[in-house]
């Protein structure tokens, strides 16, 4: 894998802010029909919540290694497209992202290639920020992703700083691209899709450890509606 600038070379992501607050079940008092109507319209609106983001979810998917050395994003974001149907090739995709040595892939080229691909379905790719170090804020954006809306984001991190990379690459600030498929709350872990072929394949990790691994300058792809 090669080094990426930081914030360009492999710092994509899919953003935008959708989804309420993560909601705990509800108490026997919020339950009860003498709760004030207040409460009662509070507690509503957490149970739909947890209905439509389940505390624990993971979404069907066919891995996919990266190709070479800089493909981390082509083979993130085909992997991402596949869970909209959308069957596009890992070279296609590089393509036309404009991927190439020694930086692979230009967030500003990446984006708008995979939104040309789901705007006919309602749906968008952005660039958010807030979720670097902030494990509450990756989960919440995670969980509306892939619990909510049936989609995987793309996650850019530091390569090199992943748990199952540590000690075993040189170099430091490599840009890369996996994926997250699954969550669980109560666990406070996200499953992700590592393309690299030495090391990668399906991880667990904490959403803290991952959070701080993130990319600044746009750190996700994440998915919302149009």
């Amino acid at each position: 894998m090669k080094n990426h600038r930081p914030g360009t070379g492999i710092a994509l992501a899919m953003a935008a802010t959708v989804g309420a607050l993560c909601f705990t079940p509800l108490s026997p008092a919020y339950a009860s029909p003498a709760a004030p109507a207040a409460a009662r319209s509070a507690a509503a609106t957490a149970k739909s919540d947890q209905l439509v983001r389940p505390l624990k979810y993971q979404l069907s998917l066919d891995g996919q290694r990266q190709q070479t050395n800089v493909y981390c994003v082509p083979a993130s974001s085909s992997m991402s497209l596949s869970t909209f149907g959308i069957a596009v090739s890992q070279s296609t995709l590089a393509k036309k992202m404009k991927t190439a040595p020694p930086y692979g892939t230009e967030g500003v080229n990446a984006v708008p290639v995979i939104n040309a691909y789901v705007k006919s379905s309602g749906y968008k790719y952005t660039m958010p920020t807030d979720a670097d170090g902030n494990p509450a804020v990756l989960m919440k954006r995670v969980s509306n992703n892939i619990g909510q809306l049936h989609r995987a984001p793309v996650l850019t991190v530091w390569m090199e700083q992943l748990p199952w990379n540590k000690g075993k690459l040189k170099g430091t600030e490599i840009g890369h691209a996996i994926i997250a498929y699954g969550y669980d709350k109560a666990a406070g872990t996200i499953t992700v899709y590592d393309p690299w072929k030495p090391t990668g394949g399906t991880h667990t990790i904490t959403a803290s450890a991952l959070a701080r691994v993130l990319q600044p300058g746009g750190n996700m792809y994440y998915v919302s509606k149009l």
